[in-house]
């Protein structure tokens, strides 16, 4: 999930047990059991823990890490028989973004007496930056009127909140519209600024906001009396690759197939922070448990006998962390038409459930269409409760994830999850280990047994 205000509490929804249906029972009320069986918690466990893996290093966008992803996800797509709706029959549909990287190579530090540790570039200039003097070091935090024609050094603090980040991001800013040449900031190696910088040569997307913000190098926390001697790479600006990754089965009937559900979860991640310990964003819960939903909902779509009535089409996107890009780009540049899109079931964070909440999932902006009502239905076939969730079921977090640029394009669109924002949320901690795989098994078998009524046309969801 992006940029949610974090909120954490646990309660118990309802008094009444979940039941775990049989796969008789379910074959008679409608649920097929050779795709309720196909979902099981072997599969969801080596599908979750090989996307969440360390090997994957928190797929980044953009990194290579990420293209192995939608490369995985692509191949699962080929072997559940899924047409490709890409660029020439492929599941990829490709954009290029921009992208600037730095050598860590030539990147030095010198004072007086030895060598500063630099943890690495926050931004650069286009141009290398070189320096031989004294370095001003300054100890308020304004700096509106005073006036600077040289390199500065500051200090920060560890962040408590967001807001103390964008703070810090229109100080630097500040001092830049002042006339500082250089920024040097002062940090523990820990702090959450050092994972966003680079030191590593690693392509880094741009946002369209670094033109203006010039040399940003991230120091070690000491005494800055005496000459310094700076030597600062240039940024080098390129283009990379990114991919939405799309799969369709087409429906069975002659006109419903003309109509499609899109059942949808972002593939990225947020890559690494810090450079102290455990420094990989995993992303288990967020969001590779729903990417293996998605995965697991194709296979169960395509192991029914008869098929979906109505066209089902599966995917995953790129950008999400950066600002639901991918979802954007897709949206602007539809394979399907929108207006014959007839609902998104998108997929956040599904791993991790409340205390009392095993195997029960909510809806975001539930009452913006009757979708979740309808697909609560069809999930009690099989023992699941999707329930409108006391604090994360408005608005918040439905203007948060990839369900929303759809819905400002005006299809029933919302987010389904099974858990909170977690301690672990966006940090190292959001590992495989710490899920509960059989809760995310009975929820993917819910959220299929509550897509399929819309699916097979037998309802469709409205706005309220």
């Amino acid at each position: 999930m992006r940029q949610k205000n974090r909120l954490h509490f646990g309660f118990v929804v309802g008094c009444c047990a979940i039941v775990f249906s049989s796969s008789a029972a379910i074959a008679q009320q409608g649920v097929p059991a050779e795709s309720i069986k196909v979902i099981n918690e072997s599969i969801v466990t080596s599908t979750v823990s090989f996307l969440a893996s360390d090997e994957m290093r928190g797929r980044d966008t953009p990194s290579p890490e990420l293209t192995i992803a939608s490369s995985y996800v692509a191949a699962r797509f080929l072997g559940a028989g899924l047409k490709g709706l890409g660029e020439d029959g492929s599941y990829y549909q490709n954009h290029e973004i921009k992208v600037a990287k730095v050598s860590a190579g030539s990147l030095s530090v010198k004072r007086e007496g030895g060598t500063v540790a630099a943890y690495g570039l926050l931004s650069a200039s286009d141009e290398e930056f070189e320096y031989q003097g004294k370095v001003e070091r300054l100890t308020g935090d304004n700096a509106n009127d005073e006036k600077f024609d040289g390199p500065v050094c500051i200090v920060a603090e560890k962040f408590q909140s967001r807001r103390d980040q964008s703070n810090f991001m229109r100080r630097l800013a500040r001092l830049r519209e002042n006339g500082a040449t250089a920024i040097l900031v002062q940090v523990d190696p820990d702090h959450r600024l050092v994972g966003m910088a680079s030191s590593s040569g690693a392509p880094r997307m741009q946002t369209g906001r670094e033109s203006n913000s010039g040399h940003v190098v991230l120091v070690e926390k000491g005494a800055v009396d005496g000459n310094y001697e700076i030597s600062l790479p240039r940024q080098m600006k390129s283009t990379a690759v990114v991919r939405n990754v799309i799969g369709m089965i087409p429906g069975s009937d002659p006109e419903l197939a003309k109509e499609a559900i899109i059942i949808s979860a972002h593939l990225d991640h947020v890559g690494i922070k810090g450079n102290v310990g455990d420094v990989i964003c995993n992303g288990a819960d967020d969001n590779a448990s729903g990417v293996t939903a998605v995965l697991s909902l194709a296979d169960a779509f395509a192991a029914m006998p008869n098929g979906p009535k109505r066209s089902v089409i599966f995917m995953t996107f790129w950008g999400e962390e950066k600002g639901l890009l991918g979802s954007k780009h897709y949206v602007s540049n539809p394979v399907w038409p929108l207006e014959k899109t007839v609902a998104n079931v998108n997929i956040e964070m599904i791993g991790r459930p409340e205390p009392g909440a095993s195997g029960k999932c909510w809806s975001t902006g539930w009452d913006e269409s009757d979708m979740s009502e309808l697909m609560s239905v069809g999930a009690k076939e099989v023992g699941v409760l999707i329930f409108q969730h006391p604090q994360f079921s408005g608005d918040m977090l439905y203007r948060s994830s990839d369900n929303y640029p759809f819905a400002q394009k005006g299809v029933i669109a919302h987010s389904f999850s099974a858990g909170s924002l977690h301690e672990d949320y966006h940090m190292p901690g959001d590992e495989s280990q710490k899920l509960n795989f059989r809760h995310m098994t009975k929820v993917i078998q819910g959220l299929f047994a509550g897509t399929l009524p819309m699916a097979n046309g037998g309802v469709t969801p409205k706005k309220n």
